[in-house]
């Protein structure tokens, strides 16, 4: 029932965008991730946090003269700093972005992503993943120009990405990521 309310709201808001096509435009954004994941079943010495990349295109579908959609479609390395607790995901987020001027921004919204891979090691211990990773993601954003712009944001995983099917106890984490990038418009 949830999904299909969920999908049925996606197909709406990407109706009510593609009537305004005209006005799109469309980027390419790089940058840098600084993330962790949040649990009380990693070890302490293995919390430190993974420095990793985010790449990905993104498409902004103004509404009105402030408001605007921007769905992205992006590749994160995330999780710690440890390799086996190292997950890459693909990403797609959908950001409602509020232009307080022609300069800055702020945007925010959920963020679905998929687990393209994780850490596989037979000598050592190794964390599983689960296949799917739900986040909200709040940003601020400057543009630099014209074209280039700059943006930083926090996600903050939603859903637990340890899978715990084999630990006896369970297991639960959840992503913590900050990400500053930089990008262009075409």
């Amino acid at each position: 029932m949830r999904k299909n309310i969920l999908f049925t709201a996606v197909f709406f808001v990407f109706g009510v965008l593609l009537s305004n096509a005209q006005e799109v435009s469309y980027g390419i954004r790089i940058g840098a991730n600084l993330s962790s994941i949040s649990s009380n079943d990693i070890p302490k010495d293995l919390e430190d946090s993974r420095l990793g990349i985010v790449a990905g295109f993104l498409a902004e579908y103004p509404l009105t003269e402030k408001w605007s959609v921007q769905p992205e479609f992006q590749y994160s390395s995330l999780g710690n700093d440890d390799k086996s607790l190292n997950v890459d995901y693909l990403q797609l987020p959908v950001f409602l972005k509020y232009n307080f001027s022609n300069y800055f921004n702020i945007h925010a919204g959920p963020q679905i992503g998929l687990k393209i891979w994780e850490w596989e090691d037979d000598n050592v211990i190794e964390t599983n993943f689960n296949t799917f990773n739900i986040s909200a993601v709040g940003g601020i954003g400057a543009n630099i120009t014209e074209n280039f712009f700059a943006d930083l944001r926090y996600d903050f995983g939603l859903s637990n990405i340890i899978d715990d099917k084999n630990i006896p106890e369970g297991a639960k984490g959840n992503t913590r990521n900050i990400q500053l990038s930089v990008g262009y418009k075409l």
